[in-house]
């Protein structure tokens, strides 16, 4: 009983501590968890958001936008039609393309210097600007779409967690919640037993 208890415990305080961004490795200050940090800045939020002399679009961004042309997903089986990334997938972008200097903020005149090199370094979280092999994103994902597709889950159906933008759009953040890392890599619900894919796909034969 003592054992359970504790590895209860221990569970409980490691997602409490994922979900303070200040607790992953969105905290890109000098006191963050990951590799990639600043040499000696103390803030925090600084990296994406400022009060002032920010790029004018909500929430606050602190960042230029990448002016890259992406290599977009593309399929024979593809209902939607993804087009280059837009609202807030052009906000993950800044930093995860690895074009734009991780530093690099609005609000600053000099740039903020990073422990381990400037950009994004090469690996699974850097992207690039070739996006086929990731999922579609920037899309319009309506009633129309699912019906047409006959295998994506209709709109109100949706789970709560999964949030298309203002404009009826997916974006990285329906499955990424940058702030959030209670179930690892960002993700808004859990990958066990593809929980995460079926909010959105409704395979045929899949229960089976």
């Amino acid at each position: 009983l003592g054992s359970v208890a504790f590895f209860s415990a221990t569970i409980a305080g490691r997602t409490a501590a994922q979900d303070r961004v200040s607790n992953t490795v969105h905290n890109l200050s000098a006191s963050g968890p990951g590799r990639v940090r600043a040499q000696s800045e103390s803030q925090v939020c600084i990296f994406c958001h400022a009060p002032h002399n920010t790029k004018g679009v909500a929430p606050l961004w602190n960042r230029d936008t990448s002016l890259a042309n992406y290599e977009i997903y593309q399929s024979s089986t593809l209902n939607a039609q993804p087009g280059q990334p837009t609202g807030a997938s052009k906000l993950c972008l800044s930093c995860h393309d690895g074009t734009l200097a991780l530093g690099s903020v609005l609000s600053r005149p000099q740039q903020i210097r990073m422990t381990g090199g400037d950009f994004l370094p090469s690996g699974l979280t850097n992207l690039g600007t070739d996006l086929s092999d990731d999922h579609p994103i920037s899309f319009f994902y309506t009633a129309g779409l699912a019906a047409s597709d006959g295998q994506l889950v209709s709109t109100g159906a949706l789970p709560p967690e999964v949030h298309l933008d203002a404009s009826q759009q997916l974006q990285c953040t329906s499955c990424h919640d940058a702030h959030h890392n209670m179930n690892g890599k960002f993700l808004v619900l859990r990958q066990e037993f593809g929980t995460l894919c079926t909010a959105c796909h409704s395979m045929n034969g899949w229960n089976g």
